[in-house]
């Protein structure tokens, strides 16, 4: 038999209940409901500013870098007879002299890789090379008439050899992983030249280029 007591503490209860059930179907308030859709919005911000994927690959990545050098070959087959001109010792002559023929050389030899992937032979214009060509100019004006010309245009050259062996043995790295193996045989033989010419003007500065310019300054002190 139930008392009176029971009928409190039931009725107690019923109320909590419904307090509870009240609080959980209660609506979101307006700063809630304004939270949400700023969150909402900021999550499609986010998901509309991420690029979307596209279909390029190392191939494509590949052809543009053969684009790049081509470019840069040919820039530097224009600019190498102001550096020779420039140029006081023999051997520094001669090795520039015989670096524009090899780059003669390789211009048709990225001519032939373009052959091999079925395109025209183009090229990109190539910012990297453009800005050491220029720099290698104005150093130029600044040492062409001093005793350390020679030794500038080692320094210029060296740049220009050092940024084609990276290019170059990057795309040799692409032509590997691509399976084109005669397009590596074709990079690989560049490459060889690019550090051949490199470790030459190692030796012209190391040998007698930097001590004949830095006389200049020991007697000047």
């Amino acid at each position: 038999m139930a008392t009176a007591s029971d009928d409190t503490k039931t009725k107690t209860a019923t109320k909590k209940s419904a307090r509870a059930a009240g609080q959980k179907t209660a609506k979101p308030t307006a700063e809630a409901r304004t939270k949400r859709s700023q969150a909402v919005a900021a999550k499609s911000k986010a998901k509309a500013a991420k690029p979307a994927v596209t279909d390029k690959g190392l191939a494509d990545l590949f052809e543009h870098a053969l684009a790049d050098m081509y470019y840069a070959e040919k820039t530097i087959y224009k600019t190498l007879p102001k550096m020779i001109k420039a140029a006081d010792h023999p051997d520094l002559i001669a090795a520039l002299t015989a670096h524009r023929e090899e780059t003669a050389g390789q211009i048709e030899t990225l001519e032939a890789i373009f052959e091999l992937l079925g395109k025209r032979a183009k090229a990109v214009k190539c910012d990297a090379i453009d800005g050491i060509l220029e720099e290698g100019e104005s150093l130029l004006e600044d040492f062409g008439d001093s005793v350390a010309a020679d030794a500038a245009i080692i320094f210029s050259c060296q740049a220009v050899e050092h940024y084609e062996i990276t290019r170059y043995g990057s795309m040799r790295a692409f032509a590997e992983a691509l399976g084109m193996d005669e397009a590596k045989t074709h990079l690989e033989g560049i490459l060889a030249q690019e550090s051949a010419a490199d470790t030459k003007l190692t030796e012209l500065a190391e040998d007698s280029v930097n001590d004949a310019a830095a006389e200049y300054d020991d007697h000047d002190a």
